[in-house]
C-alpha cells in the first residue's frame, strides 16, 4: 500500500512537472539591438554587439510572462564602429582568455501594468535579477524593464549599467584620455513565439 501511494505521487509529480514545463522561444537577432555607451574625458562612444544569441523561456498557461533567459554574446563581436578602438577593446576584454559574455535571468517580479493588455505605447514594467558573466566574473544583475506582445512576437526593453572594474577589468588610461568604470546598456530584444503561444 506504501509502495501504490509513493508511486501515485511520483506519477502526480511527473505530469505536474510536465504541465509547469517552459516553452523556449528563439531570439529574433533581426529585430533585436544591444548598445552600449562608454564615457570618456570630454566626450562618450557608442557601441553594439553585432552577433548575439539567445531565447526566454515562456509558460504555456501565461504566455505573456518570461519565466527565465539565456543570451550569449561573442566578446570580439563587440564594436565601437572604430577599428582601432575595437582591437583596443577586444585587448581589455581579453577576448581570446574569455570569448563569451552571458546573461542568465532567473528571476522576473512583475511592478506595473497588465502583462496580458501590455502595448508598445503602454507596456508592462517588470524588476529582472539575473547574473552576468563578463571576463570570465560572474556577479548578479538587477534592473527595469518593459514588456509587450506585438504580433507573434514579445518584446522586451530596457537600460541597466555596469561597474566594469567589479568583472575584474582595469580603467582604461593614455595620456590625457581616462574612460569610465561604468558603462551604460541599452536593450531591445524580440523573442519569436511558437505558433501555439503566439496565437493566445
Amino acid at each position: 500500500m506504501e509502495i501504490r501511494a509513493t508511486l501515485s505521487w511520483l506519477v502526480l509529480a511527473i505530469s505536474l512537472t510536465g504541465l509547469s514545463r517552459a516553452t523556449e522561444a528563439p531570439l529574433d537577432l533581426k529585430q533585436s539591438s544591444l548598445k552600449f555607451t562608454g564615457h570618456a574625458f570630454l566626450h562618450d562612444f557608442d557601441g553594439a554587439a553585432k552577433d548575439f544569441q539567445g531565447s526566454a523561456q515562456i509558460d504555456p498557461a501565461q504566455p505573456t510572462l518570461v519565466r527565465g533567459a539565456h543570451l550569449d554574446f561573442p566578446a570580439a563581436g563587440m564594436t565601437t564602429f572604430e577599428d582601432t578602438r575595437d582591437g583596443n577593446m577586444r585587448d581589455w576584454l581579453h577576448v581570446g582568455t574569455h570569448p563569451e559574455i552571458e546573461f542568465q535571468l532567473t528571476t522576473v517580479l512583475p511592478l506595473k501594468g497588465d502583462p496580458a493588455k501590455a502595448t508598445r505605447d503602454n507596456p508592462a514594467q517588470f524588476t529582472v535579477r539575473g547574473t552576468l558573466t563578463l571576463n570570465g566574473t560572474t556577479r548578479p544583475l538587477e534592473t527595469t524593464a518593459a514588456g509587450w506582445r506585438e504580433g507573434n512576437a514579445l518584446v522586451v526593453t530596457g537600460t541597466t549599467r555596469i561597474d566594469t572594474t567589479a568583472y575584474g577589468l582595469p580603467i582604461i588610461k593614455q595620456l590625457f584620455l581616462a574612460v569610465d568604470k561604468e558603462v551604460d546598456i541599452a536593450f531591445h530584444l524580440v523573442f519569436d513565439l511558437p505558433p501555439g503561444l503566439a496565437a493566445q
